[in-house]
This record gives structure tokens, C-alpha cells and sequence, in this order.
């Protein structure tokens, strides 16, 4: 009984499942790894519209920056032209101060029996004519002005004896100063209050 059993249609039913799943199993690889491909192609897609997105926004942000860019020759030159006007409103202020000051500060230097006959004031430098009824009072006029924080380059430029109209013994001269800015004063007067710390 054993020598009329036949195999053949059971393996080639088994042939045939084998093969079936084997087409089955490839079709399904076939088709995950399509999908694969496409999920990762519409990941790189996607990826790259947003790169793109944001080339887009970097451009824009650039060309901002440029236009902006453009703009700052011009507010270096605005910023300098208001600086120079500045300067020149600090300097009339300073003049005015400091001509204001100097008629402020003449009473205090100038002693008594000293009396000023002409002030020209040229720049920095001041000029000054007058009569004084000793050299004594000349020498203290010129000892004012040399401690004074405001006034440098003390100069006399002569002494004449004359007679006044009644008689007295006078003393024409002419003296000449350079008066400091503000600012310079205020270093000197630093310096100073340092030299009488140490």
C-alpha cells in the first residue's frame, strides 16, 4: 500500500504555497520598501521647502540689514555735523562765560590804588593798560593774577613813573594774561587738591 501512495500533488501543493508566499513576502517588501522611499522622499521634500522657507526669510532679513547698512554713512555724517555744531554752541557758551567771569574776577584782582584804564581781550589773550599809585600795588596785581586758577602767562610789559595832576608820584604799565578754559582750570585745580593730599 505504501508503493501506490503519491507524493507528487502534496509537494507540488507545498511548491506551490511556498512559492506563493514567497511572491507575497517580496510583493510586501517590495511595497514597504516603496513606501519607505516615498515617506523619506516627502521627509527630504519637505525638509527641503523649509530650508527654502527660511533661505527666503534670511534673504529678507538680509536685504534689511543692507538697506539699514546703507543708512549709517549717512548717520556718521548727520552724527559728525551735530557733533561740530555742538562744539561750536560749547565754545560761544564758553566765550560768553568766560568774558562774563573775567569782569566777575577783575574787582578781586586788582588792588586798591590800582585802576585799569583800558581791558582788550584778543582770543585768549588779554591786555591790560592802567595807573597804579606804587609798584607795590603793581606787585600785588601781578601776585593776584599769577595764583588765580583762571589766569597763566602773567606778563608785565613796562613800568613808566609819572607825576598825576596833582603832583603824586603815579605809576603807568601795561600787562598782558592768557586766560584759561573752564576745563583747564578745573585739571588745575585737580592737580592741585592732589598736591596738597600727597
Amino acid at each position: 500500500m505504501i508503493d501506490k501512495v503519491n507524493l507528487l500533488p502534496w509537494r507540488d501543493e507545498k511548491r506551490k504555497l511556498h512559492r506563493q508566499r514567497f511572491f507575497s513576502l517580496l510583493v510586501g517588501a517590495l511595497l514597504v520598501s516603496a513606501l519607505l522611499q516615498w515617506g523619506v522622499a516627502t521627509y527630504t521634500e519637505q525638509q527641503k521647502m523649509v530650508q527654502v522657507i527660511r533661505n527666503q526669510q534670511l534673504r529678507q532679513e538680509i536685504s534689511i540689514l543692507e538697506k539699514k547698512l546703507e543708512l549709517l554713512p549717512d548717520l556718521d555724517r548727520n552724527r559728525e555735523a551735530l557733533k561740530q555744531r555742538l562744539g561750536v554752541i560749547a565754545e560761544i557758551q564758553q566765550e560768553r562765560n568766560r568774558v562774563t567771569h573775567l569782569l566777575s574776577m577783575l574787582p578781586s584782582l586788582v588792588p586798591q590804588g590800582v585802576y585799569l584804564d583800558d581791558v582788550v581781550m584778543t582770543s585768549d589773550r588779554i591786555a591790560v593798560k592802567g595807573i597804579g599809585d606804587s609798584n607795590g600795588r603793581l606787585a600785588t596785581l601781578l601776585s593776584n593774577a599769577e595764583v588765580s586758577l583762571w589766569l597763566k602767562d602773567v606778563t608785565m610789559h613796562s613800568i613808566v613813573a609819572t607825576k598825576g595832576e596833582k603832583e603824586q608820584d603815579l605809576t603807568t604799565f601795561r600787562a598782558s594774561f592768557t586766560m584759561t578754559h573752564p576745563k583747564e582750570s578745573v585739571q588745575v585745580v585737580a592737580v592741585a587738591n592732589e598736591g596738597a593730599k600727597g
